[in-house]
């Protein structure tokens, strides 16, 4: 019968839509939208009822039934990409999320009426009957739809953030996690088709355990490839960050080569120019001055330091900054020459772009140390700072809307920190920035 609606399978199926809805919600409401999002969703989730309710039901076992439901699953998706400015594989990564954690919900559902000798769990896939809940089958399905659905998000749909890139390089490990999922959906049909009042409770508990463990494994292998890819993409991020550094460094050292033996010899030309009484003192010490800027170096003992150290000195004479360094540069001989650069490279950057916010620039002032004391290093950038700085996972938050290109500097600091074995100590108080890091001396 096509349109058996007596049957209680052409209602649950209704049940079983929204509850696959409620889950997909749950996994994509943080995704771009499609302009009139809101219409766009009444109508298309209107049409999925209409063509669910109107599909024929032309037989009563395991793959018919399975093969429904999977149909239904592959027409939320159709609706959710029209509704959503997202790829279709983003779109599919979030429907498979959804459709296991609303399959995880039922067969917790199952498992407790199952073992409470309810016997509601076959009843919504049965040819006759009807569809009624007592208030323990009730009770026991919202506390597990409820249960389920919160700790699917909180473990897995938090990690789906706006602007996720689920583009992920494997495809064929997201269909494992899919082919895990439609394998499961397809067992319990069979399962819950050969269940009978003489099969064993404790048996079919078991079942049940099991597939909504193997859907939980679906999940765990859908989120750590997205989670692999972030940390890869991560890295590549600040492999070229690096690469950027180490060629800026070698660009800037030529450079202030050329400055400095042309400012020295411009300096004598001054000197022979005022011994000739053509200009007055006073436009000499000022030209001087100016020159002096470019022609003196500052000295660490660290060479590769020593370059860095009088670029940012530049920028911050550039910007009105007050810079101070205090630093034996031979204490980090242990670093390579790429690694420095991008440590104080990026630690310096942080610091002036943060006092450069300050309104008041007699405050405006960054600090450097290094020195070595009882068998480590200790590197401190103190600056000043405006306003209260955000953290996450033990580091400041950029202050860039992009977030998604922004905020590898800090990350580059830390891997460079435990490369050497090293820890890392940001805090902030009393209007003062401070990035401490400590090294073993040996740098091991």
């Amino acid at each position: 019968m096509f349109f058996a609606f007596s049957s209680p399978l052409f209602w649950y199926r209704l049940i079983f839509l929204t509850e696959l809805f409620a889950a997909e919600a749950l996994m994509t409401f943080k995704l771009k939208r499609r302009s009139y999002f809101a219409l766009r969703a009444v109508l298309l989730a209107a049409g999925c009822y209409a063509v669910t309710f109107l599909f024929p039901i032309a037989a009563y076992n395991a793959f018919y039934v399975s093969f429904m439901f999977v149909f239904m699953f592959f027409m939320t998706i159709a609706a959710l990409y029209a509704c959503y400015r997202e790829p279709l594989l983003n779109v599919v990564f979030c429907c498979i999320a959804a459709y296991a954690t609303q399959h995880i919900a039922y067969e917790v559902y199952t498992f407790f009426v199952t073992a409470f000798g309810l016997q509601a769990a076959s009843l919504p896939y049965a040819e006759t009957g009807k569809l009624a809940f007592d208030v323990w089958t009730m009770a026991i399905y919202i506390e597990s739809y409820a249960a389920g659905y919160a700790l699917m998000y909180l473990f897995f749909g938090t990690h789906i953030k706006r602007g996720t890139d689920f583009r992920i390089g494997n495809v064929a490990q997201l269909v494992i996690s899919g082919v895990i999922l439609l394998t499961a959906v397809l067992l319990s049909s069979v399962v819950t088709y050969r269940d009978s009042a003489l099969t064993d409770v404790v048996i079919m508990c078991v079942v049940h355990a099991y597939d909504a463990l193997c859907c939980v494994l679906a999940l765990v292998i859908q989120f750590s490839m997205l989670r692999r890819k972030k940390i890869q993409s991560d890295l590549d991020t600040l492999q070229r960050l690096h690469d950027s550094e180490r060629k800026h460094y070698m660009l800037f050292k030529e450079n202030v080569d050329y400055i400095n033996l042309k400012c020295h010899d411009l300096k004598h030309q001054i000197r022979r120019i005022a011994q000739g009484g053509e200009v007055k003192d006073s436009v000499i010490s000022e030209i001087e001055n100016a020159v002096s800027i470019y022609d003196s170096d500052v000295k660490t003992g660290n060479e590769t330091l020593d370059i860095v150290l009088t670029e940012k000195r530049l920028a911050c004479a550039g910007k009105g900054i007050t810079f101070s360094v205090i630093a034996d540069g031979r204490k980090l001989d242990f670093m390579t020459d790429a690694d420095i650069c991008a440590l104080f490279g990026n630690a310096l950057d942080n610091a002036i772009e943060a006092v450069c916010r300050l309104p008041d620039r007699d405050k405006r002032s960054v600090s450097l140390s290094v020195r070595s004391s009882c068998g480590f290093v200790s590197v401190r950038v103190r600056n000043r700072c405006a306003g209260e700085v955000r953290f996450e996972n033990g580091l400041p938050v950029t202050t860039k809307s992009d977030r998604s290109r922004h905020g590898y500097g800090m990350k580059s600091i830390k891997a460079i920190t435990e490369r050497y074995g090293g820890q890392l100590d940001v805090t902030t108080g009393g209007g003062e920035f401070s990035l401490g890091i400590l090294f073993p001396a040996d740098g091991i």
